[in-house]
């Protein structure tokens, strides 16, 4: 359940602001933050033990949608591709037209018709697959909104002959079964300076104005996910105190939202609540809280591209998505749709097996945390990590050496009592313990029978593991 908790001071601080709902704001309907409000919302940004971010912290696993106009493309313009990547088709290299604007904008967008897009079976996929939320490009660096707006006609309803609101659809389907929903936004726009309404003084308003319609008009939205970067005629700026204003402006709409560090100075930077490394893991646990995101193939197209052959396998994305939780951070799985408004049948294999997995082992995924008391002497034929809860610890065993060959796990905990393959229909655990002063060293070997993605080994202890924060 998402927190709805907010601090008592922030609460003042916003309820001054008349930003709380239910309270008569008296500020402008975009505002300018005063500086005691922006502050205080600056200093509160984290998602490491607080409440708005408790959701986001056990769900772990998520799924990344990019679709819109550039998806009947397929990454493919005139017989020539595919373009990479596939999304930016519009405008590559320095921003350089791909396609003319105006082709784009009437002719691409004129044929965008994915006539068998379902909100239902693409959030059951989602849901199949043990993905806990899902972002989905609002709109991206084309400019294109793939919800309806009153702030520019280039939208999926007035620009398409399909002429509906993908948006609010998914934003339904995903509160009917269960899935958190939030919605992805490129604060650089190609067409912004040729689309927006003339009532807009300038870009920072038209772009405040979509966002209030994406945190006001779709049910509750627990987090913004901002792409950045990608900015023309000087729109926008990725320094600090752009970032402060777009994150305060978030959280005047809704104090429990999270941001990621995208509204500012991306990855480089402690903007934001948390960290979004792209296509990468990283290489041990993290100061701060991150998110993997990566592509279902193995390059950087997150659009889809016709004829794609180089998907991951899913032993990879397993093996990714138990490296993530086991530094304590979440894996995000992206798909590009066909313009057809299905899902790729590879990606619907992917996530078949890999959900598979996680009806078995999810939980040593979701809600855990890094068992930092863990020691696992690095061996090239012995490939374990490990994450905790409760009263357990979880062993996820990648690769195994010979059968008969030991291998040894310290833990720095004396009350060990039982240990068993979480997998029931697995048998022949061969594991055994001893105590070395306070702590319990394990010897194992090669079950008679291993998962062949990654077999997952439950302990449990006498009291419940307590979390160790880094540094």
């Amino acid at each position: 359940m998402i927190s709805k908790r907010v601090s008592n001071g922030l609460q003042l601080i916003l309820l001054l602001a008349g930003v709380i709902p239910g309270f008569t704001s008296v500020a402008a309907e975009i505002p300018v933050s005063t500086n005691s409000v922006q502050e205080q919302l600056w200093d509160s940004r984290k998602c490491v033990d607080d409440d708005r971010g408790k959701w986001f912290r056990e769900a772990k696993f998520g799924a990344f949608i990019h679709f819109g106009v550039y998806s009947e493309l397929g990454g493919y313009y005139q017989g020539k591709g595919p373009y990479d990547p596939a999304e930016q088709i519009m405008g590559l290299g320095d921003r350089h037209m791909v396609i003319p604007w105006r082709e784009y904008q009437t002719e691409v967008a004129g044929a965008f018709n994915p006539t068998n897009f379902n909100a239902r079976e693409w959030v059951s996929l989602i849901k199949r697959a043990g993905q806990k939320y899902l972002i989905v490009t609002a709109k991206h660096h084309d400019g294109f909104a793939m919800f309806r707006t009153a702030t520019t006609h280039f939208n999926v309803v007035d620009s398409t002959p399909f002429g509906r609101d993908i948006i609010k659809e998914l934003s339904i389907e995903c509160r009917r079964q269960g899935i958190v929903f939030c919605p992805y936004y490129s604060l650089g726009d190609w067409s912004a300076a040729q689309v927006m309404d003339p009532r807009f003084k300038d870009y920072r308003d038209y772009m405040f104005a979509q966002l209030k319609e994406l945190m006001t008009q779709y049910g509750d939205i627990p987090m913004i996910w901002f792409d950045n970067y990608w900015f023309v005629d000087n729109q926008w700026s990725t320094d600090l105190p752009h970032a402060k204003d777009l994150y305060t402006y978030m959280r005047t709409l809704n104090p429990n939202v999270l941001v990621n560090d995208r509204c500012g100075r991306g990855a480089s930077s402690m903007d934001g609540d948390y960290a979004t490394p792209e296509n990468q893991l990283k290489g041990s646990r993290q100061s701060r809280y991150f998110e993997v995101v990566m592509t279902d193939t193995d390059d950087d197209n997150w659009g889809w591209v016709k004829g794609a052959t180089n998907y991951r396998s899913a032993a990879v994305l397993i093996r990714n998505l138990i490296d993530c939780t086991s530094k304590g951070g979440n894996f995000v799985l992206n798909v590009g749709p066909m313009a057809n408004g299905e899902f790729p049948p590879e990606h619907v294999a992917l996530i078949n097996a890999i959900g598979a997995w996680m009806d078995v082992n999810g939980e040593a995924i979701y809600g855990t945390s890094p068992a930092l008391e863990c020691e696992v002497a690095s061996q090239p034929d012995f490939t374990c990590y490990t994450t905790k809860k409760d009263h357990h610890i979880y062993l996820h065993v990648l690769t195994w050496p010979a059968a008969g060959e030991q291998r040894i796990v310290k833990i720095a905990r004396n009350d060990f009592a039982s240990a068993e393959l979480l997998d029931p229909k697995l048998k022949g655990l061969h594991l055994t313990s001893k105590l070395d002063g306070n702590q319990t060293v394990l010897t194992l070997t090669r079950p008679d029978q291993i998962d062949p993605y990654a077999t997952v080994i439950k302990l449990t202890f006498k009291s419940p593991v307590e979390e160790k924060t880094a540094n």
